[in-house]
């Protein structure tokens, strides 16, 4: 067990959104979040990395509270790719990649070492943001910003990687392409992931085990078969489902 969340409950202006939540996240796995919009997916996300206080229960990261977690030790840790964020300098696309080496140094004016560069070079590669790097982040596309963002979280080398929304900007085959690589680097034992997906077919494709959220509650976790249930989808997201892939959700 590699993320451990018992009985959490944590919202905004004393309004509960999510409520008694409980989840296990595996080493080198892909565990999907979804549930309709204000479900509370993230609320929860954001809990887990520390970006919002709870108001009951607990978070364990390799069996050490994540209260414990010096900002910088859970950075190495978790890195996160939120749903917006903005960058509020004009960085260049392997300027703000190189952001992600900042846990693993002393300090910001630190001089970018061979290895830096040689895992931010990597991180680019595989995010396939090389031939925009030096461009002004301004000046790209959602997704290619998107891409570039993945690939700083990437840089952090961390152990859990959280999305909120990753395939949010790109179009169907980056959207393949980041799934795919996502899949790849879970398989090969370099990373655990986290992910909020709205896409319910490519979370049937790509996650180990889901957890389906209903106003703030666990509706089922567990395998993408057992999870996504024509009765249950149509439940929880009031509307019709027309199931086409019977070897995903059956």
């Amino acid at each position: 067990m590699l993320f451990d969340v018992h009985q959490l409950t944590a919202g905004y202006g004393g309004e509960d959104v999510i409520k008694d939540i409980s989840l296990t996240v595996q080493e080198h796995e892909i565990f999907g979040i979804i549930g309709p919009n204000g479900s509370g997916k993230s609320t929860l996300l954001k809990c887990m990395y520390r970006g919002l206080e709870t108001d009951s229960g607990s978070i364990e990261i390799d069996g050490r509270a994540l209260l414990t977690y010096s900002n910088k030790d859970l950075a190495k840790k978790i890195a996160v790719l939120p749903q917006h964020t903005e960058t509020t300098f004009s960085y260049t696309a392997r300027q703000v990649v190189e952001l992600g080496r900042y846990p693993h140094q002393s300090g910001w004016f630190n001089n970018t070492k061979i290895e830096d560069k040689r895992i931010v070079d990597k991180a680019m590669q595989e995010t396939r943001v090389e031939s925009f790097a030096d461009l002004p982040m301004e000046t790209l596309s959602g997704g290619e910003k998107q891409r570039v963002l993945l690939a700083r979280a990437l840089a952090q080398e961390p152990q859990i990687l959280l999305l909120d929304e990753p395939t949010n900007h790109l179009d169907i085959s980056h959207q393949m392409n980041l799934l795919n690589t996502l899949r790849e680097w879970t398989s090969a034992g370099k990373i655990t992931v986290v992910a909020i997906l709205h896409d319910l077919n490519m979370a049937a494709m790509f996650c180990d085990r889901l957890m389906l959220l209903d106003e703030g509650r666990d509706a089922g976790t567990g395998k993408p078969g057992t999870v996504l249930k024509k009765d249950k989808i149509e439940e929880v997201y009031a509307a019709s489902v027309n199931r086409k892939s019977p070897s995903c959700c059956s």
